[in-house]
């Protein structure tokens, strides 16, 4: 990028400002179990995973629709974007209260998701969450 002139770093922002939406939803869809948001924002290879275990795409939308995750609390906060040409990491902060097949997860995660471009959009495909020190 031309320091001086700012030239090449539009796309980038307007790719972030994208990714950040595209966060905002996904959060926003899994709190309503919107199954129809989650599969476009989801990559089908997409996988979840945090302490002790991990869930691929139909197995997150099936239990949401299920039940068997059913979210309380769900706020992300402290997120940052970074844009690696056609990749891109988010990592934010969540504080969550998940019951997850009848058990509770709660308390402040760091996460960090992964976006590709593919065919011209950008999906979720992966996404770590590690729990914080209480």
């Amino acid at each position: 990028m031309d320091a001086s002139t700012g030239k090449g770093r539009e796309p980038t922002i307007r790719i972030e400002t994208h990714l950040r939406q595209m966060n905002d939803e996904w959060v926003k869809a899994m709190i309503r179990a919107d199954a129809s948001a989650l599969d476009q924002i989801m990559a089908d290879d997409f996988y979840f995973t945090y302490p002790l275990e991990g869930d691929d795409k139909a197995t997150v939308i099936s239990d949401l629709l299920s039940g068997e995750l059913k979210i309380e609390h769900f706020l992300r906060t402290h997120v940052s974007v970074r844009v690696f040409g056609s990749s891109a990491v988010l990592t934010a902060r969540d504080s969550v209260t998940w019951l997850y097949h009848g058990r509770e997860l709660a308390g402040q995660y760091k996460v960090l998701i992964v976006f590709s471009e593919r065919d011209g959009h950008w999906q979720m495909c992966a996404l770590q969450a590690c729990p914080l020190p209480q």
